[in-house]
């Protein structure tokens, strides 16, 4: 009888012992890992612009990726909130703007001895912004953006509300490098 209970002991101790190990060890490296996350930055303002192979108005996101790793996964999109008073209240409906390339493969990392600037990205529409936004009392402007970090898998939503016309769309282009003046 003694021998059993000194071997279920023994056994319990070494699978309890075992397994706490193994959940320290696994929260440990969760924790670790979860620190490798996309840090992205997006533009206070839409740059206005002319498209140099047709003239035609262009419209400008920068979106900075301020990750030591290149991020990836990239889903953008680019959407014109308009409040409509309803029966039982206020919603917010909205109508996709449509981006030219809304889902690069990846944008480097920030370094900013990167004399190319690869790690900012400028997302670009033709819709004509000035004209389908109109009022201020009820429309605005959202852009969002997922990535994943490339070593780490985690992934991040950020998004930018640009909310008065006469502040967010500035004519011009934006400066090359890690800022977001436009020129």
């Amino acid at each position: 009888m003694e021998q059993i209970q000194c071997w279920l002991i023994t056994i319990l101790d070494k699978v309890v012992l075992a397994t706490l190990v193994g959940l320290i060890t696994s929260g440990i490296f969760l924790y670790i890992l979860s620190r490798f996350r996309p840090t992205i930055d997006i533009s206070p303002e839409i740059a206005c612009g002319a498209d140099t192979t047709d003239g035609r108005a262009i419209y400008r996101i920068k979106v900075i990726n301020r990750t030591k790793a290149p991020i990836v996964d990239i889903k953008a999109q680019l959407h014109i909130f308009k409040n409509h008073q309803t029966a039982t209240g206020e919603i917010w409906k909205s109508k996709p703007i449509a981006l030219r390339r809304s889902d690069p493969i990846v944008i480097d990392k920030y370094d900013r001895s990167d004399r190319d600037a690869n790690y900012a990205y400028r997302f670009v529409t033709y819709d004509d912004l000035e004209a389908i936004w109109h009022n201020d009392n009820v429309q605005f402007i959202r852009f969002r953006i997922y990535a994943r970090h490339s070593i780490s898998g985690f992934g991040v939503f950020a998004y930018k509300d640009y909310r008065l016309k006469r502040h967010s769309i500035k004519a011009g282009e934006f400066s090359k490098g890690d800022t977001f003046e436009i020129k």
